[in-house]
């Protein structure tokens, strides 16, 4: 059989055992035995697997969740409703963060779903939990066994072949940055890193099926865990490498690092052993210890800021040294070539952080429509659809909240199409079927071709939609009825429903792609001059715990925003954005996290230095500095080109040189009793942070200038 037709093969021969066993075991509401089987069929056994634990164990929460808000509000209504939609409201802000999305998403539903089906008498929700943990249950097992028994794909092929695209993308990216005088180009490196980052992500999906269906991995899942996280770090800093050597040469700074070509040639063979290990492979050679000294008298005849700029650079090559040495070890460890060590414990992090601004929009859009729902439902007499348009309410309230960035006429025409489809087998074909044998034809014919013909992903909504709709509009029972008002149930009760979800689109906060676009914008900037704002404190000082999680607040917005303006980017009408094009909103991402990192880079630099001594006489210069970059960041969140690249180099510049003649004045005075080698090193790298920060800030005033961002601010309906 055809690779293609395989996976549509295997989820209709399920979804036709799943309905006849429930069906002959006298169960209702079969059919939701079909959607478990529908909703966990992936292209690998790993990512069913895994996605089918999450659907079992959301489940089972939700039920435990809906029978505990049954018991403790039986009579309280309005209670009731608040309980259920608070406890939805936590489901989502869980689901929208970075792990077991899925399993909230479902927990979340099923509570509305057992809660809406118990109806007036509560006795029933037992029942119908029950049934639902069966049926689940029957669809998970049925499609196990299939997956497994028929062409069972592991992921194991998969898992390796991105391991390995990781390392020899790191092994090209610093071959094409970090060799000093060949002409390289900033796209390229910019794509390389793109390249990179989209494997990370593909990496991260990949190791949580490989543990599912891939027993070596699954044994050494504490190994590839830490390999995931420190090839992310290994390219930030490969990154910063790159920038650092850019600017080094753009103004025409020696790099003085007297050994770079023998380190890079480190470098490449402990690429070249990772690459080997993850191949199955022994590794060649083992890392080997580089010296990278600078030349004490080119350092002594450069400027202060070159200095600062050589000893930043320096820095970073002595991160690279650590981290690859680090990675090649545990890439050992994971694949077996070495003997188990112990996993370092992960960095434990505040027990309590401000709110994600983006989730908790994602959790009151979500209680507001639930909400408009519920009084809709109370209020408005024979609504469509009644209880099952409440629990749709949630369904598609978590499902918009999850994708912000995409419009609702872009889930409503498959949806539609959908309901038509399932309405038209519902009314022409169903009633004509005598027996299970013609029915599991049907099943199985319409499900294999709605797999078969909307395989691309791009279809991914249209078969999801149709094959629901099916399902649902169908309600195939032992004891079948057929009425012409589930169809105008389900025609009428989806515009009500979207007419909701359209107005928790632009209340409390308009989601059009382009005003969350910019508040981002404004949100990144903000952020940013906040992180600066504590710089003036003295390094002893001792942090409360609020300037603890203020930091950790704006750490996390300057880093993940740039992210979320990635997924927002993709989605942007340009059509009605005039002077805009594609290619430019892209070349500003990078500029923002190159920002970011640079940003987080000199809060830190600061915060360690602790000779305030030599901080107090940079005083008036470092707040001025610092101050005339809190306000370009103040500029810039409100008007993202404001000001020129010209203007802000200008002013960048007199800057620059009334700190640098400072500095020499500061550094002339000092005798080594009153500033040692070790603060010597820290002062450079907290120069070069400034200047890191300033550069990145031209770069990007010099790529929001290509965008004209006066239609960006028309209000449109």
């Amino acid at each position: 059989m055809p690779e293609k037709a395989r996976e549509p093969f295997k989820t209709a021969l399920a979804i036709v055992i799943s309905y006849g066993i429930a069906l002959a075991m006298d169960w209702g509401n079969p059919y939701w035995a079909a959607f478990a089987v529908a909703f966990v069929s992936l292209s690998t056994a790993g990512q069913s697997f895994n996605k089918a634990a999450m659907r079992m164990f959301g489940t089972l929460v939700g039920i435990v969740a809906a029978l505990s808000l049954i018991a403790l509000f039986p009579q309280q209504r309005w209670l009731f409703i608040l309980a259920v939609s608070v406890y939805v409201g936590v489901c989502t802000y869980l689901m929208t963060g970075p792990k077991k999305q899925y399993f909230w998403n479902v927990s979340g539903f099923v509570c509305v779903l057992l809660c809406m089906s118990a109806g007036p008498d509560p006795v029933n929700a037992f029942d119908t939990a029950v049934l639902r943990a069966q049926e689940t249950g029957l669809g998970i097992l049925v499609y196990s066994l299939v997956t497994s028994l028929l062409w069972p794909v592991s992921s194991r092929k998969d898992f390796f072949a991105v391991a390995g695209q990781l390392a020899s993308g790191q092994r090209q990216f610093c071959q094409t940055g970090l060799k000093p005088g060949q002409d390289s180009d900033p796209g390229q490196a910019q794509a390389l890193k793109g390249q990179l980052l989209q494997a990370q992500t593909k990496f991260q999906k990949l190791l949580d099926a490989a543990e599912s269906d891939t027993q070596e991995v699954w044994e050494m899942r504490r190994y590839w865990r830490l390999y995931q996280e420190q090839t992310s770090k290994l390219t930030s800093v490969i990154g910063s490498s790159v920038q650092s050597l850019a600017e080094l040469e753009a103004s025409k700074t020696p790099h003085l690092a007297t050994r770079l070509d023998s380190f890079l040639a480190e470098l490449d063979n402990r690429f070249a052993g990772i690459g080997s290990m993850i191949s199955g492979q022994a590794p060649g050679r083992q890392p080997e210890e580089i010296d990278m000294a600078l030349d004490a008298a080119g350092l002594r005849a450069l400027s202060q800021f070159q200095r600062a700029a050589v000893v930043v650079f320096h820095d970073r090559l002595k991160q690279l040294d650590q981290l690859t040495r680090t990675l090649f070890e545990t890439t050992r460890n994971a694949n077996g070539f070495g003997e188990a060590e112990a996993v370092p414990a992960r960095t434990a992090l505040p027990t309590l952080q401000w709110p994600d601004p983006d989730r908790m929009l994602a959790v009151i859009r979500v209680m507001l429509t639930l909400w408009l729902a519920f009084l809709a439902w109370i209020y408005v007499d024979s609504i469509p659809g009644g209880t099952s348009m409440v629990t749709m309410a949630c369904v598609y309230g978590m499902i918009m909240a999850s994708i912000p960035m995409v419009t609702l006429r872009t889930v409503f025409k498959p949806l539609m199409a959908g309901v038509v489809f399932g309405s038209l087998m519902y009314m022409l074909v169903l009633p004509h079927l005598s027996g299970f044998l013609s029915l599991g034809t049907l099943l199985f014919v319409t499900t294999f071709s709605l797999c078969y013909f909307l395989s691309d992903p791009k279809q991914a909504l249209a078969k999801t939609f149709a094959l629901a709709m099916f399902v649902s509009i169908a309600s195939i029972d032992n004891q079948q009825v057929y009425s012409f008002m589930v169809v105008a149930t389900n025609v009428l009760m989806f515009p009500v429903l979207f007419s909701m979800l359209a107005v928790t689109a632009y209340f409390p906060v308009n989601l059009r792609q382009e005003k969350s676009f910019l508040r981002l914008l404004n949100r990144y900037f903000r952020s940013s001059g906040g992180l600066l704002s504590d710089m003036h404190r003295d390094a002893r000082h001792a942090e409360t715990r609020f300037e603890r999680m203020r930091k950790v607040f704006h750490v996390r917005e300057v880093s993940s925003i740039p992210t979320k303006l990635a997924g927002w980017a993709k989605f942007l009408d340009i059509k009605v954005l005039p002077g805009t094009d594609v290619k430019h909103v892209q070349a500003l991402l990078p500029r923002l996290q190159d920002l970011a990192g640079r940003t987080k880079e000199l809060v830190e630099v600061r915060r360690s230095m602790s000779n305030q001594r030599l901080l107090n006489a940079l005083s008036d210069e470092a707040m001025d500095w610092r101050r005339n970059l809190q306000q370009a960041f103040e500029r810039l969140g409100s008007a993202p080109a404001e000001i020129g690249q010209e203007d802000y180099r200008t002013r960048l510049d007199e800057l620059t040189r009334r700190l640098e003649a400072r500095i020499r004045e500061i550094l002339d005075r000092s005798t080594g009793e009153q500033i040692s080698r070790e603060d010597g090193k820290d002062f450079y790298r907290l120069l070069g942070a400034y200047r890191g920060v300033s550069e990145s800030l031209v770069g990007y005033t010099a790529a929001a200038s290509a965008i004209d961002w006066g239609p960006w601010h028309e209000e449109r309906f």
